[in-house]
């Protein structure tokens, strides 16, 4: 049961022409293969292929010869290399991540078992997905409003929303248009505001009392400030505003998460898993979230592989609910593919089985999918 071999691939995608993806493999002595997904955000640059070089040459070292079930074990082997970086919050981090997702599938499949049951029990079978993102132009909004009514005739019970670049500067015609979303959504359907970037503290309680006062029964508003860098003013919003709100995807390891609920910053924390530490420290946050009573719903703007590894997270707690499902086109304008991303509808040979706006949480060893290789040949590149 020892790690043989660690492999990785940079993958793009037409939303990341330069790469974005470090797909990483584990090889055990005994003939499994585990997946991992890192995924680095530089939508222009290449800071993607720097992760790959921290997996290949920096964590690698200290993997290798361990035994796939020691998981936490491995996981702080590498948080030391981490730390030896002087990178416990940053790339090395978001390296880490994918390598530990691909522990936890080798392992799944060494033992034959499902993700979600090595995390301590499955709680149920599916799990609610929110559509993630539609895009909103406010001066131009039919597009979106129809949007909403396809997804909510497919079955979606939860829809987030993008874009809208000034949100907040013309209160009258954004809260007429947060009240037609409302309407064409109907009763009974979650929205949540991806959006409106306010520059104070005073600007986001102006917006925030909009979005109160339309009517429009908004589940969340997700980052309206930093909170990393504008901690202490999203704690005061959020003390003053009936609105939740939203936060955590930028944030890295168990203990920024806590620092977030400790402070009571946030109504709903959101950690990624390809980012915030991999499987090891979902868990983690997912016993933190429970301890302050506050619901974690995983941010996924990934591939298919870490979708399928937030289901199982989700599905691995009691409270756990919601999943984000990121099946929007990811680019926008004139010279954007009309489609959603390769990476979530193409990579896996097996996808999750998404029906009615539920997803069903896969039942085969380990995150439960297989890669089609093919596509991973096709949407590789190289530095």
């Amino acid at each position: 049961m020892k790690i043989s071999d660690i492999k990785t691939t940079v993958l793009k995608s037409p939303e990341y022409p330069n790469g974005a993806w470090v797909l990483v493999r584990v090889q055990t002595a005994s003939g499994e293969e585990g997946v991992g997904e890192c995924f680095v955000p530089d939508r222009f640059g290449k800071g993607v292929f720097a992760a790959q070089a921290i997996v290949e040459h920096s964590l690698k070292d200290v993997v290798l010869g361990q035994n796939v079930l020691e998981t936490a074990k491995i996981w702080q082997r590498m948080y030391e290399v981490c730390g030896r970086l002087y990178d416990r919050r940053g790339l090395a981090l978001h390296a880490l991540s994918g390598l530990d997702m691909a522990v936890h599938d080798a392992t799944g499949k060494v033992l034959g078992q499902p993700l979600s049951v090595l995390l301590g029990g499955r709680f149920r079978d599916r799990v609610k997905l929110y559509v993630s993102s539609v895009w909103v132009t406010a001066d131009s909004p039919e597009r979106s409003l129809e949007d909403v009514r396809r997804y909510v005739g497919e079955g979606y019970r939860a829809i987030k929303f993008y874009g809208w670049p000034d949100f907040g500067s013309d209160r009258k015609r954004d809260t007429k248009l947060l009240q037609e979303i409302r309407k064409v959504a109907g009763e009974g359907i979650d929205l949540m505001l991806d959006l409106g970037r306010p520059g104070s503290l005073s600007e986001a309680i102006g917006m925030a009392r909009m979005i109160e006062q339309s009517g429009a029964e908004i589940a969340w508003w997700e980052e309206p400030l930093s909170s990393t860098d504008d901690l202490e003013n999203l704690v005061d919003l959020n003390q003053r505003t009936d609105v939740t709100i939203a936060a955590g995807e930028s944030e890295i390891t168990s203990f920024a998460i806590r620092d977030l609920l400790r402070r009571k910053a946030v109504g709903v924390v959101q950690p990624d898993l390809s980012w915030v530490g991999g499987i090891t420290e979902g868990r983690r946050i997912a016993e933190l979230a429970r301890f302050w009573n506050v619901p974690l719903v995983p941010h996924n703007w990934g591939t298919a592989i870490n979708f399928a590894a937030s289901l199982h997270l989700v599905a691995s707690m009691p409270g756990g609910e919601l999943c984000e499902y990121p099946i929007t086109r990811r680019t926008w304008g004139d010279d954007g593919a009309d489609s959603p991303s390769p990476m979530m509808t193409r990579l896996a040979r097996n996808p999750v089985d998404v029906r009615e706006g539920y997803a069903r949480v896969p039942e085969g060893p380990g995150i439960g999918i297989e890669l089609d290789e093919d596509v991973v040949a096709e949407f590789t590149v190289r530095s």
